[in-house]
């Protein structure tokens, strides 16, 4: 890894996130944590199934009881 790729992780990873974390308003999380449970609820993403395929008792919604039903 150079050192241009070792500073934007270590800006990102320490000052950019902590600062959006901290000052980001409450409608910026509201919106992304809306945004995430929507799509979460609309099949999810390829990451969430293999979890699921995995962790079959993380299933909460119709959706992820049915795909873990046909994968067994």
């Amino acid at each position: 890894m150079d050192w241009k790729t070792r500073i934007g992780l270590w800006w990102f990873d320490y000052v950019h996130f902590p600062l959006w974390h901290r000052l980001g308003s409450k409608k910026s999380h509201d919106e992304i944590k809306e945004s995430l449970r929507k799509r979460r609820e609309d099949g999810g993403c390829s990451s969430w199934r293999t979890y699921l395929k995995e962790h079959p008792e993380a299933a909460k919604h119709e959706w992820e009881k049915e795909f873990v039903k046909n994968n067994n």
